[in-house]
């Protein structure tokens, strides 16, 4: 892949720059840096998004950073004074500002022929000669770019294949086609199951009844085994299920990882097997390549925090492995196509929504698979083809030949939302809510306070927030509507205020006026956001420099300032600040006499959970992807002793939440029973 930053030429497959015709290799960290502030070039990055993306946890020094950047500006010869590539502004960080853009990778040596000269008794008649040519040769590539892009259909045949009635996750086929392993979940268990499907008897089999969260499945070359992995409590296992023995013994080849998704295999490689995964929390999601021997490879490398290889699959023909790389923010996707034996990208493909599943259709093409729609590609031209397929919802694929393929099929759920009554000794269940109503969008957010209650309402991909009192429910006033990204936070309990996540900026709406107030910017780092107790002020925390900082934002003054350094997380009290640090532990200030005094007690750090003060408890919700947890301390006896606690199962009820601190209740979401099908999809 080729960028043209200004007037030079970024080879992202040599990691080199040309400049007038030199040539320069990047060292590896240099080449991340800039790759980075290319990948961003929009605004402006700091040095903690730096360091938190491209040194992942590593402990490097402010002026290590600045040396890279100092190399950068170096080799594109550029003045930090007057800079035209590389700008840094105090506060905000570095941003590029020289034209940037992405182009093929023969235009870089067109580009750099010298022209022919004509002479100039001739010059009239080559400059008309000249016009017609490029008017021809315009026609003919707007055509062809027209067809080019067409959105070119294939229409399928489906049908659904007999299995059991359960949630399945994920499925494979045997090289041969004679057998179907998938891993399923029926809504009164616990554990998810690995089943066998006989294609030619319809007989289905348990192989293995006790996994937590199997991720990836696939046969052996020789269909003899299946690899299948599993994530219980951080860690990860990587299994090997004998499928000629009787009893299926199990053997595990892999036990030190925090994280194993997708598993899959080279046709050409016997006792073989690949598969995406995490060695630790903080580390990333690669691509490893396993032999039964123990040896392990790392066949992808990441260069930025929060992006993530999560599955592959390799080409028919061996050689070739298909990548997807999901980040952290869940509004893009990519698909590399990299050569095995070189390392060097054949292809690359990057759309602004979630890809769930990459697949080989045949040497040239593959196949994805995202919310809307499945596409084949071609790797060589780009050309897209959007395969017809009259059924929704699909959420993963396995290849049976080149003209069928295997997905699995979700059918809708009905979500509930609960008011749940406090404290947790009580904790019965007062009013339920269907998250999907007739003439209505689905509920994104509820949050009740006293007889009002405020909603997100997602419809036709618009979002809109609601507002009503409980006894006239169909007296609903529609406050805002946008096709943006809209979060409801919370509410002030007058209902004056809410506090929203607008384009990922902290956002107040006075609805009186509707006015709206921006706290934040969209790249700003924030850690919690929360009214003060006489609701006159918005507190929230704020990442500057490495260092968390909480503001207090007082509405009608419209002025802001620093009351705390050190703290992520924040929560008013009738005497003070309940306080947390980077790693959840809370500790009390007391206004009066301006004293911190530290608590036995950690929060969750983790984005979908939530905390609360009510009544004076500490209310605070975590999970291990497996169970979730409400736990409930005093205010004033906070220990680990003293915590009462509320486990359930984290596929049926979610640990984020809300708060009526009026009512003494929190609302929380239960998930409706799913089942899902799969189904066969014949390419005509």
């Amino acid at each position: 892949m080729f960028f043209k930053i200004g007037e030079c030429y970024l080879n992202t497959q040599e990691m080199s720059l040309r400049i007038n015709e030199q040539s320069i290799l990047l060292e590896p960290k240099v080449f991340a840096v800039l790759m980075y502030f290319i990948e961003h070039n929009d605004r402006y990055i700091s040095m903690e998004e730096l360091h938190e993306n491209l040194w992942q946890g590593r402990c490097v020094s402010d002026a290590a950073v600045r040396r890279i950047i100092s190399k950068i500006r170096i080799v594109l010869n550029d003045d930090h004074k007057e800079p035209t590539y590389l700008q840094s502004l105090p506060k905000r960080g570095y941003k590029l500002i020289c034209p940037v853009s992405q182009i093929a990778e023969t235009s870089t040596s067109e580009e750099t022929e010298k022209p022919i000269s004509v002479k100039n008794n001739d010059a009239k008649k080559n400059k008309r000669f000249l016009f017609i040519v490029i008017a021809t040769l315009f026609l003919f590539s707007l055509t062809y770019f027209i067809y080019k892009n067409i959105d070119k259909e294939v229409h399928v045949v489906t049908k659904v294949i007999d299995s059991v009635i359960s949630d399945k996750k994920t499925l494979t086929v045997s090289n041969d086609g004679k057998y179907i392993a998938f891993t399923s979940k029926f809504s009164h268990e616990k554990d998810y199951h690995i089943y066998l499907k006989n294609q030619k008897n319809e007989v289905v089999k348990v192989l293995v009844d006790n996994t937590k969260l199997p991720l990836g499945l696939a046969f052996s070359n020789d269909n003899r085994h299946l690899y299948f992995s599993d994530n219980v409590d951080g860690v990860a296992l990587l299994k090997l299920v004998d499928l000629k023995d009787e009893a299926h013994k199990t053997n595990t080849l892999v036990s030190d990882f925090y994280f194993i998704a997708d598993v899959f295999t080279d046709s050409s490689e016997e006792n073989v097997v690949y598969f995406s995964g995490q060695k630790s929390q903080q580390s990333a999601m690669l691509i490893y390549k396993l032999n039964l021997e123990g040896d392990l490879e790392e066949i992808t490398s990441v260069a930025q925090k929060g992006a993530y290889d999560t599955q592959g699959s390799i080409s028919p023909g061996s050689g070739k492995l298909a990548v997807l790389r999901a980040y952290s923010d869940r509004k893009r996707s990519s698909i590399r196509v990299l050569d095995l034996k070189s390392g060097r990208m054949l292809f690359n493909h990057t759309q602004n929504s979630v890809i769930y599943d990459v697949l080989w259709f045949d040497e040239e093409h593959i196949i994805l698979l995202d919310s809307q729609k499945l596409t084949k590609i071609n790797i060589k031209t780009g050309d897209s083809q959007r395969i017809t397929v009259n059924i929704n919802r699909l959420i993963a694929l396995s290849r049976v030949s080149i003209n069928t393929l295997l997905a699995i099929k979700d059918n809708d759920t009905i979500n509930t939302l609960i008011e749940k009554k406090l404290p947790l000794s009580d904790f019965k269940n007062i009013e339920m809510i269907q998250e999907k109503q007739s003439k209505q969008g689905i509920i994104e957010a509820y949050h009740p306070i006293g007889n009002k209650v405020w909603m997100v309402i997602n419809e036709s991909r618009v979002n809109s927030l609601v507002f009503y009192e409980k006894a006239k429910v169909d007296k609903k006033v529609t406050l805002m509507s946008t096709e943006k990204p809209l979060k409801l936070i919370s509410s002030s309990t007058s209902g004056q205020y809410v506090l929203l996540k607008l384009q990922e900026r902290i956002t107040i709406l006075n609805t009186f006026d509707n006015s709206l107030t921006y706290l934040t910017k969209a790249d700003d780092l924030i850690g919690d956001v929360a009214f003060s107790l006489d609701e006159k002020s918005v507190l929230y925390t704020r990442k500057n420099n490495g260092e968390w900082q909480v503001f207090m934002y007082d509405i009608g003054k419209k002025k802001q300032n620093i009351i705390f350094n050190g703290y992520r997380f924040i929560r008013p009290f009738n005497a003070g600040y309940v306080l947390g640090d980077d790693t959840g532990r809370l500790s009390r200030f007391d206004t009066e006499k301006e004293m911190v005094a530290p608590m036995l007690v950690n929060i969750s750090t983790e984005k979908n959970t939530n905390w609360e003060i009510i009544n004076n408890k500490i209310v605070w919700s975590t999970h291990n992807l497996k169970s979730t947890i409400f736990n409930e301390v005093d205010l004033y006896d906070a220990d680990t002793l003293s915590i009462e606690s509320k486990t359930f199962d984290f596929g049926v009820i979610r640990p984020r939440f809300y708060v009526d601190k009026t009512n003494s209740l929190i609302v929380v979401k239960s998930k409706g029973n799913r089942h899902s099908e799969i189904v066969s999809i014949s390419i005509q």
